[in-house]
């Protein structure tokens, strides 16, 4: 699991701030839902749900975009090994 990280609102866009690191990252929209609900402790299903409804989306293969964030956001360290 990641460190000690700061988040910060920017309108739709979320600031990572990883204190140890002194590394920043900025999550657009998209990637913020991903984020906030994965740290909310949602599960693969229910993200991908939720980014359907938010987003109007009916990308045939949104698990495999959901699956792509996820994955960024952990060789990043941003979350911990998800399911």
């Amino acid at each position: 699991m990641p460190q000690q990280i700061i988040a910060k609102e920017l309108e739709s866009e979320l600031m990572l701030y990883e204190t140890e690191k002194d590394s920043v990252h900025l999550l657009n929209p998209t990637a913020r839902v991903v984020y906030d609900l994965y740290t909310k402790g949602r599960n693969l299903t229910e993200i991908e749900q939720e980014i359907r409804i938010n987003f109007r989306v009916d990308n045939q293969d949104l698990r495999g975009d959901v699956l792509g964030c996820l994955e960024e956001l952990r060789r990043k360290q941003l979350i911990g090994i998800y399911d």
